[in-house]
């Protein structure tokens, strides 16, 4: 049952962090710039996809999962750059729509992907009605759910909350800098964390490496507000 709950509370917090940086941003109408991000997520993904299929990208070896990280973060930033490239500064309102929108898209795929479909396994596993799920089905989810521990869920909570706050940032970088130069420090902000999600560090390195460019992130913003 805890564990079935904090699946649940993985769940809605994922949900929860972008619907509350829309609902308390300032900037008004607020639909446009949720849209905005919106499509810039769903433009960026649909690109990934076409190329992981056309070069049959994956992570199985060290090399190729470099050579997925960087084409990831090419499309990423060349597709920002078709979005905002002409964009003036934005206040930090429209930041929080923008970026609201988009963490709301990808929320929905990582949970239509992963978290619901272990939620229902979890519901069903309480109530005793797994025999209902197809063999090969039932076989898959509950290896998948056995894997996962109270504390594996809890450290998957705090790694949600770390990473939403740095993409918050490379976000507000991107949009309100008025430099050349902010595209290319969006696209390095999104490989160092994307080496960091997917490469095998160890929890420990990997809370310590994403707590280190939160950090710089933080400090570089900072420094922008005094220089302002």
């Amino acid at each position: 049952m805890l564990k079935l709950i904090l699946l649940s509370v993985l769940g809605v917090m994922g949900l929860a962090l972008p619907l509350t940086l829309i609902l308390t941003a300032k900037e008004k109408p607020k639909i446009p710039g949720v849209l905005l991000g919106a499509a810039f997520y769903l433009t960026a993904n649909l690109f990934l996809n076409v190329f992981k299929n056309a070069w049959s990208l994956n992570l199985d070896t060290p090399i190729s999962t470099v050579f997925y990280l960087i084409t990831a973060v090419l499309t990423w930033t060349l597709t920002a750059a078709l979005f905002f490239r002409r964009s003036r500064p934005a206040s930090l309102g429209r930041v929080s729509l923008i970026y609201g929108g988009y963490a709301l898209i990808n929320t929905f795929v990582v949970t239509m992907a992963g978290t619901s479909p272990l939620i229902q396994y979890g519901l069903l596993e309480v109530s005793g009605q797994t025999a209902q799920l197809p063999a090969a089905s039932a076989a898959i989810l509950s290896a998948a759910y056995a894997s996962l521990g109270p504390l594996e869920l809890v450290l998957a909570l705090i790694e949600l909350i770390l990473v939403f706050l740095i993409l918050a940032q490379l976000f507000r970088r991107m949009l309100t800098e008025k430099t050349v130069k902010r595209l290319s420090e969006f696209g390095l902000g999104l490989f160092l964390l994307m080496m960091i999600q997917y490469g095998k560090w160890g929890m420990l390195v990997s809370f310590i490496a994403y707590g280190m460019e939160l950090a710089g992130l933080l400090a570089l913003s900072k420094r922008k507000e005094l220089k302002s």
